[in-house]
């Protein structure tokens, strides 16, 4: 069990609660509609499920949450009381829950995060003393677009309190009191914050209790939750605000990158500087093991595409992608609903199943040998659901036309599929090619002559590549097909070593 997922959980919880407790009562200030909230709570249960906190509420988005209610007699006088009672019944043990793991995990997590930690005192201090400039740039586009120029309140809390703000990253009825008259650190901040308003505004940098002063990852979810829509939903602050952060957060090596969206609204996580791809993934097209899939776009200005022929050929997962990566669970959450598999089906005897399918996508020998050994070492195991998904036959480019239609000729776009992707935390997508002698030589048969042109061709993708943010790692085909025992040992040297590279789980 790992921080990160207490952390996304403790959030989509947070979400879908509110969400919903707005539909089933006043139905105003929605930030989710049918479809959005269905995403919410199927990410919910599945970042739960890797938790193994059991959470599967009678209906799957906010239509199926009113046909609920309607039939158990939730519409009646009184109704309205009844929905929220209802919710809090559901969401509250989710909740306490997630809080014992953290109180768990908390001691071990400080400690590792005090150890590596590169945000300086100066960077701190600059990111409080840099608000005004950003205040004058704000006004000043205003001004330019003959908008109403009022100062704005940057305040790290944004249109709600400091209470409410930090209601959405601790749980601040477990945490201390630094006032003796109160229990808690929500009632201390209550008559501090909203009562008596004599807290300065930066007083959140110096309180020992929340980490944003001592601990990176602290600060930089700290300051992400600071452009959420939800907090902040003028879009205007928000961009002057991320680049802000990003040039002082630059000097340390971290920056703010949005990794999801709500409603339009970018979701902003940190990570280090060059440590990921940019941009958001909408969806992986892969394990084709058939005729081409035609691809359409669907919608050109939103860049939607459909696959209009051969769909049954491909597999699509078109999920959103957590900032920890893809992991295995996610994967086969996804596969589950897909295929509706029951749910008595173990999960073990799901996972055999989707490597089946995976299985299939791969065209050689070497590539299959690499597959069976991670999925043997990470995949299929009850214990490594946390490992992340190693998918194969992944499109990069596409092409409408076959090889054949172009004569045998190479895609003008480069390399069109990826033989396996990894996508990792941080925004880290890993490629590993498998290279048979196609890949440097003229020809299949034995002895045929080296070919510089394709050597200098892959060479050139890959530097390509790398340029965008991937990291690239290449196998010979020989190296895979030697004595099984050394090949093994070679396989699983070498994703231990990029795994402890790019850790989804804490040790």
């Amino acid at each position: 069990m790992d921080l990160a997922d207490v952390d996304a959980a403790s959030a989509l919880a947070r979400l879908t609660w509110d969400e919903l407790l707005d539909y089933g009562t006043e139905q105003k200030n929605l930030r989710l509609d049918n479809a959005e909230i269905a995403v919410a709570l199927r990410a919910l249960r599945a970042v739960l499920g890797r938790l193994r906190i059991v959470f599967d509420p009678p209906f799957r988005d906010q239509s199926g949450f009113h046909q609920y209610w309607k039939s158990r007699g939730m519409s009646d006088a009184g109704g309205w009381a009844k929905r929220r009672a209802y919710l809090t019944d559901l969401f509250e043990p989710v909740l306490a829950q997630l809080e014992t793991i953290e109180d768990l995990q908390t001691g071990q997590q400080a400690d590792r995060d005090d150890a590596a930690e590169q945000i300086t005192e100066v960077t701190r201090r600059r990111l409080i003393d840099g608000l005004d400039a950003v205040r004058m740039k704000i006004m000043n586009e205003l001004a330019e677009t003959g908008a109403p120029v009022d100062r704005p309140d940057l305040f790290w809390w944004g249109t709600l309190d400091e209470v409410a703000f930090l209601d959405r990253l601790y749980n601040l009825d477990q945490m201390p009191s630094r006032d003796p008259r109160y229990a808690t650190a929500r009632l201390d901040l209550i008559q501090h914050c909203i009562n008596n308003d004599d807290f300065p505004a930066d007083w959140i940098y110096r309180d020992e209790r929340f980490g944003i002063g001592a601990q990176d990852g602290r600060l930089l979810r700290f300051l992400a939750e600071t452009l959420h829509p939800v907090v902040r939903p003028e879009q205007v602050e928000v961009r002057h605000l991320h680049a802000f952060y990003n040039s002082v957060l630059a000097h340390d090596g971290y920056e703010l990158v949005q990794v999801a969206q709500i409603s339009g609204a970018p979701i902003f996580a940190g990570r280090r500087i060059g440590g990921g791809v940019s941009g958001t993934m909408k969806n992986i097209i892969f394990a084709a093991d058939g005729p081409k899939p035609e691809i359409v776009l669907g919608d050109a200005v939103n860049n939607d595409i459909r696959i209009v022929r051969n769909a049954e050929n491909c597999l699509v997962y078109d999920r959103p992608l957590n900032p920890e990566g893809l992991t295995w669970a996610d994967l086969l959450s996804w596969w589950r609903d897909r295929q509706s598999l029951p749910t008595e089906l173990s999960d073990l005897d799901a996972g055999r199943a989707l490597c089946s399918r995976l299985w299939r996508s791969l065209a050689s020998e070497p590539e299959r040998v690499l597959f069976h050994t991670y999925a043997q070492a990470y995949l299929l195991r009850k214990d490594t659901m946390r490992c992340p998904a190693l998918i194969p036959q992944v499109y990069l480019h596409y092409d409408p036309q076959t090889r054949r239609q172009r004569g045998g000729h190479d895609s003008v776009l480069g390399r069109e599929r990826m033989d396996f992707l990894l996508l990792l935390p941080h925004s880290t997508r890993v490629v590993l090619e498998v290279d048979g002698q196609q890949h440097y030589a003229n020809g299949l048969h034995v002895g045929a002559a080296a070919s510089p042109h394709r050597y200098s061709k892959m060479a050139a993708e890959d530097r390509a590549l790398r340029l965008k943010g991937y990291e690239v790692y290449r196998f010979g085909g020989h190296e895979l097909t030697r004595n099984e025992a050394a090949v093994t040992a070679m396989l699983q040297d070498f994703f231990e070593a990029l795994l402890a590279k790019h850790p989804f789980t804490a040790p």
